[in-house]
């Protein structure tokens, strides 16, 4: 009877330790809600963006993140007026052993969705406007 108690609360001791562990893993996360228009105030972006560190640079101690964007949504406030509502990133992109700057990328336009991104930093979003048909931004302002 001993040796099934002394299982039990080792297994519950490890339980426990791996709880902790796992919240401290958690705490590290930072999550941010955003909410912005564009300059012109013609379009709005919106949703939430979490990161972490995922891990390091082998012989380096530059950090890579990993993260989310969720319910991140575009909306064009000004409807019928030619142009539509973009949620545009900046960031760095870790690919093939360098940083690799991307600029203007578009995420959503006029409408919404959700995803997961790895090896980046200095990740931004911006509300932009952008004339139905083409690629340029404009009226652009950051989200966070």
């Amino acid at each position: 009877m001993t040796i099934v108690v002394k299982r039990a609360l080792f297994g519950a001791s490890a339980l426990a330790s791996a709880l902790v562990v796992g919240l401290a893993g958690t705490a590290s996360a930072a999550t941010i809600g955003f909410n912005k228009t564009s300059t012109s105030g013609k379009a709005e972006v919106g949703g939430t963006y979490e990161y972490h560190v995922a891990g390091s640079i082998p012989g380096s101690q530059e950090k890579l993140y990993a993260g989310s964007f969720q319910g991140a949504y575009a909306k064009d406030k000004v409807a019928g007026d030619g142009y539509e509502a973009v949620l545009a990133l900046s960031y760095q992109d870790w690919v093939g052993g360098a940083w690799v700057p991307v600029k203007n990328k578009v995420a959503v336009v006029n409408g919404s969705k959700s995803w997961t991104f790895k090896n980046k930093k200095d990740v931004k979003a911006y509300a932009c406007d952008r004339k139905v048909g083409t690629t340029k931004l404009v009226n652009c302002r950051a989200a966070f």
